[in-house]
């Protein structure tokens, strides 16, 4: 931990590699705590910016044609507004050095409430964690928590939820995020890098919560029927001469040029060599049928994003997605799209090196691919991936599931070698949960005001149309 404290660079992992002990890093947490106190990164400082100015210099970056459709998904609530501006806040959060911890652990950098689900193991249990890490990097711990914080103040708003209740809900994330560190501070390493949560072991902890347990049976029951079978039956049609090829719906699903086909092509021969020899082995079994783009999400949307039909020698067939990586969003608004693709390089291996640090298991075929000089990143598309909508909770299950998202953020911080430091810094520090609750706060009401902003700005361009 020679490195300047205020210097954390954005993914060099070598950053983790330190030799002192956890009870070392334990003390250098408190004193953190001391030079930082709760006091500053629990307080909130208003931030002038041109947020039109920073989503257009991301839109820049994107596909034209999509913006429109992107901007009617922004729009939906304050939440929305909230999941396609990461950029934004970790802008905003980077303003203030004083109030930051200065613990730099591997984050997700996108953990809102509806960037957690379900997804399986390669013993094909159902398992719950994060799902996204298009934004992760090398950061402050509590710049996750203080984003998930916030996806409970605006969701929770928009479900009706009384202040004074929401409230409540807010430190007891808090305290469950600290109660996730305190055990996994617990485990020896072997057991905390193999720890998991799965769908039974959820249910387990919702013996007095029937919505919830419902709510669980069911991702429970959907889940496994989300596979490959499942997207091609929905997805593909066949042609005349008996091919399967995916079907066409502008603007979401749309045919790519022979150009971008035949580079996503050359791709996806890389791609190959970027996964483990057994899925390489696996992947000689099938032959590439078909491309198409198609867009998902509601920050993603706008980017480069395709499926890829792969067709087995037995007949079956495999569904692919291949992700652009862009660089982060934060710094992506200050870059010329020369610059980003040239940053770009790496930002594949970034993202699916996070998600194999932060996911106890994770898809077995990701893997990383170049084409059209950019970065991307490749995923089984829809295997056994499942959500909940905290949007259709009720409240005893909104608290609960807002807790389990907190304390399995924890456990997946726990996995850099500087966590420890967390540990000192959180541990017994019960005016944290109030603290950041309060900010938390105070953020939302800022986002909703960038909300009603960009509503404004978005009518104003319409009605000059």
């Amino acid at each position: 931990m020679e490195k300047d404290r205020h210097e954390i660079e954005t993914f060099k992992i070598d950053q983790m590699f330190i030799g002192d002990s956890q009870e070392e890093l334990i003390k250098q947490g408190e004193g953190r705590r001391k030079e930082h106190p709760i006091e500053a990164i629990s307080t909130f400082n208003p931030v002038k910016r041109d947020v039109f100015q920073l989503i257009k210099l991301t839109e820049e970056k994107m596909i034209p044609e999509l913006l429109g459709m992107r901007h009617k998904r922004m729009m939906q609530n304050p939440f929305s507004y909230f999941r396609a501006t990461a950029g934004i806040m970790e802008k905003d959060l980077r303003q203030f050095p004083d109030g930051q911890s200065h613990i730099p652990v591997i984050i997700c950098g996108d953990s809102h409430l509806t960037n957690f689900g379900f997804f399986a193991s390669p013993e094909r249990q159902l398992l719950f964690g994060l799902n996204d890490f298009d934004e992760a990097r090398i950061g402050n711990w509590e710049f996750d928590l203080k984003r998930l914080l916030t996806s409970v103040v605006l969701t929770g708003r928009i479900n009706g939820y009384p202040k004074e209740q929401l409230d409540g809900i807010l430190a007891e994330s808090v305290h469950s995020y600290r109660r996730g560190i305190k055990y996994a501070n617990s485990l020896p390493l072997l057991e905390r890098f193999n720890l998991s949560y799965s769908v039974d072991d959820l249910l387990g902890q919702m013996t007095d919560n029937e919505q919830m347990k419902r709510v669980l049976l069911k991702v429970a029951d959907r889940a496994p029927k989300n596979n490959s079978d499942a997207v091609v039956k929905k997805f593909t049609e066949k042609t005349e001469d008996g091919r399967l090829r995916f079907k066409e719906n502008p603007p979401r699903a749309r045919r790519v040029s022979q150009n971008v086909y035949d580079e996503l092509m050359a791709g996806l021969e890389d791609y190959q060599k970027s996964v483990t020899d057994d899925i390489r082995v696996l992947l000689i079994n099938y032959e590439v049928t078909d491309i198409i783009r198609y867009s998902v999400g509601v920050g993603s949307w706008g980017t480069r994003c395709y499926l890829a039909l792969l067709t087995g020698k037995d007949g079956s067939h495999l569904v692919l997605q291949i992700k652009e990586a862009l660089p982060l969003r934060y710094n992506l608004s200050a870059l010329t799209v020369e610059e980003s693709q040239a940053q770009g390089k790496g930002e594949g291996k970034r993202i699916i090196t996070a998600q194999r640090v932060l996911q106890t298991y994770h898809d077995p075929f990701l893997g990383t691919m170049e084409a059209g000089g950019r970065s991307f990143y490749v995923r089984q598309f829809r295997d056994m991936k499942d959500s909940i909508d905290p949007l259709n909770l009720d409240q005893e299950s909104f608290s609960a599931y807002c807790n389990m998202c907190a304390f399995i953020l924890a456990i997946a911080h726990y996995q850099s070698p500087t966590a420890p430091m967390i540990y000192g810094y959180v541990h017994k520090q019960k005016e944290l949960d109030t603290g950041l609750a309060h900010w938390a706060v105070k953020y939302a009401d800022q986002m909703e005001a960038d909300y009603a902003c960009f509503a404004k700005y978005l009518q104003g361009e319409e009605d000059e149309e």
